[in-house]
């Protein structure tokens, strides 16, 4: 079975994965197409862009090296931190030679390597691919959302994308900011509006896709951490996978307050997950953009949000 798990960055989709990926006779292949976490992601991403836009039935040689690697089990060595080095190191070898050493590389280990009977797909970064993806991979996908709010809130703690706007691709813009009339940010924009920017049409995005495919699962982040248990062994079997032991200690693991969401062998920055004095940790991520926004933060971010036309996946105030 091939899975594929997509969200917005920060939107609960590592932690959901991680779950997945537990599952009985499971590989999970995290962020095959990052250009900060696969060299064969940073090759794609230097012809196509960070967030790549590809519609169903065209052609990339780069992006099908990515996704026909991943969907095979991936690199086989992604967990070994000194193969995980090798790979970075790369990026200093002359482009031309890399990438093609690369290329051949990806073809090679997809050929020869050991099938996993499931893996599981994490991304952030296909969002306007994903059509792309399933027409030619025909994954089980699982779409996870989460109060916009929160996620812009993340984004300014960890200081992504606080400098300039994504959408500028025509595409993107033709599809999902002209029939709004809206217009990007500038550079000169406070951090919070650019933050919300990107959240907001990235949200917009994946809801457009979701609601294209209604045969796609979609998740809440905020619904799965009400009761993790529970609505965890119920996604699972919606999706087709066997529930283990294995996914049941990660759940109550990461209830810790010192447990920490791991990419692999990657570490999330501790400040991405806020435990509190009471409650349930994972509780607590519903209203996380309260204890990292002030009011004037959260009504900048709202008015930014609320101009998506978001619907019932738009930002949450309570």
């Amino acid at each position: 079975m091939r899975v594929f798990v997509s969200g917005a960055a920060r939107c609960g989709s590592t932690w959901a994965a991680n779950v997945l990926g537990h599952a009985v006779d499971s590989r999970i292949v995290y962020e095959p197409d990052g250009h900060n976490s696969d060299v064969l992601g940073a090759v794609a991403a230097a012809r196509l862009g960070e967030y790549p836009v590809l519609e169903a039935g065209d052609s990339s040689y780069w992006y099908r090296l990515i996704w026909d690697l991943a969907f095979a089990g991936g690199w086989p060595w992604d967990k070994v931190e000194s193969a995980r080095a090798a790979g970075r190191g790369l990026v200093r070898i002359p482009p031309v030679m890399r990438d093609y050493l690369v290329a051949g590389l990806a073809e090679g280990t997809r050929t020869v390597r050991r099938r996993p009977r499931n893996v599981v797909v994490k991304s952030v970064n296909s969002i306007f691919s994903l059509d792309w993806i399933v027409e030619r991979y025909s994954p089980t996908v699982v779409i996870l959302r989460r109060n916009p709010l929160n996620i812009v809130s993340s984004w300014l703690v960890l200081g992504m994308w606080s400098d300039h706007a994504i959408g500028n691709h025509p595409v993107v813009r033709e599809r999902y900011l002209t029939s709004l009339g809206l217009q990007s940010p500038n550079s000169t924009s406070s951090p919070v509006r650019i933050a919300a920017w990107n959240v907001g049409l990235l949200t917009r995005a994946l809801k457009d896709a979701a609601d294209r495919h209604p045969s796609w699962i979609v998740a809440s982040h905020d619904d799965l951490c009400v009761d993790p248990m529970q609505k965890f062994q119920a996604l699972t079997a919606r999706i087709g996978l066997q529930w283990s032991d294995a996914m049941e200690r990660y759940l109550a693991e990461s209830e810790d307050p010192a447990f920490t969401v791991h990419h692999g062998t990657v570490k999330v920055h501790p400040n991405a997950v806020t435990a509190t004095t009471s409650g349930s940790r994972r509780e607590q991520q519903a209203t996380q953009f309260t204890r990292r926004l002030t009011p004037q933060q959260t009504a900048e971010a709202l008015a930014v949000l609320e101009s998506f036309d978001l619907g019932d996946w738009g930002p949450r105030t309570i």
